[in-house]
């Protein structure tokens, strides 16, 4: 009898080795954005063990990525039934839905919609200093009708108490709020800030994006080129502020300077989509 339970002990530690490999391997296809290959490996940690909630985790990453939501909402399902208290898991399931819903229609929308609302609501359950949460449950705050759970107190609640949290994200987000209701001075003033005081952080980088295409909205292209080239220059191995700046030189009408921008970032990321639509515009106009 204890042979057995040896025998049984040595093969569960086994499996659990086979299962771990299987996503350290898999979590390496992931961030090289090798896809079907991350995949595979999420699929094959799950058939030596079904309850490993990281790996449907992953696996759910694997298939949003490559756009299968219905099966990535499945699997971060799975990985909140087996480990519920997980923000990361509540937060990945609530942008699945948020993927669905844009090609939903209106009454699947009004059935997914408080679903992002009370996943983002989970996420902030289990951390409530999730950055990332806290932006998207104010933008859907400020977006959403009353009757959904919507209100702009709300929103503007959130980005307050995320600046007692994170002062650069709290700011931004009040920046994002007085944009989406068109408020274009108040937004500046806050950009204006957050430039002078964290405008040279590298993990800050992406702030230069809403702040140029806020200016690119207000048609002061040159300005908005300026803050793109900063982005770029914070974040040079990132696809998208290539792509951003490109969009800047479309504005300009230098078709050839974005054509360069466009070609930066699909070298860096073969698969953004954004930029390789955009290039393959360009040069078709190129041949007519």
């Amino acid at each position: 009898m204890g042979k057995n339970i040896l025998i049984l002990f040595i093969l569960l530690l086994g499996f659990q080795f086979l299962s771990a490999q299987d996503l350290t391997k898999g979590k390496k296809y992931l961030d090289e954005k090798k896809y079907k290959n991350a995949k595979a490996e999420f699929e094959k940690a799950i058939k030596i063990n079904d309850k490993n909630h990281e790996a449907h985790f992953l696996l759910g990453q694997s298939l949003f990525f490559l756009k299968e939501y219905d099966d990535a909402e499945d699997e971060f399902e799975e990985a909140i039934d087996l480990k519920e208290n997980v923000a990361e898991y509540h937060f990945w399931l609530a942008q699945t839905y948020g993927a669905e819903i844009m090609t939903a229609n209106v009454f699947s929308k009004a059935l997914l919609a408080p679903k992002i609302k009370n996943e983002y609501l989970e996420t902030l359950k289990y951390d409530r200093k999730h950055i990332s949460a806290r932006i998207m449950l104010a933008q859907y705050y400020l977006r959403a009708p009353g009757i959904m759970g919507g209100g702009v107190e709300k929103a503007y609640e959130e980005a307050k108490t995320l600046t007692s949290i994170d002062e650069k994200w709290g700011r931004l987000l009040y920046a994002q709020l007085f944009m989406g209701e068109n408020n274009f001075k108040k937004a500046e003033e806050e950009f204006k800030y957050l430039e002078k005081n964290y405008g040279d952080l590298p993990d800050f980088y992406d702030f230069y994006n809403y702040y140029g295409y806020m200016l690119l909205n207000q048609n002061k292209k040159l300005e908005a080129v300026e803050k793109f080239k900063k982005q770029v220059e914070l974040a040079p191995d990132k696809a998208n502020p290539y792509d951003s700046l490109g969009d800047a030189y479309i504005s300009l009408g230098d078709k050839e300077a974005a054509i360069v921008q466009f070609k930066k970032a699909i070298e860096i990321d073969p698969l953004f989509e954004a930029s390789s639509k955009k290039l393959q515009k360009l040069l078709d106009e190129q041949k007519k």
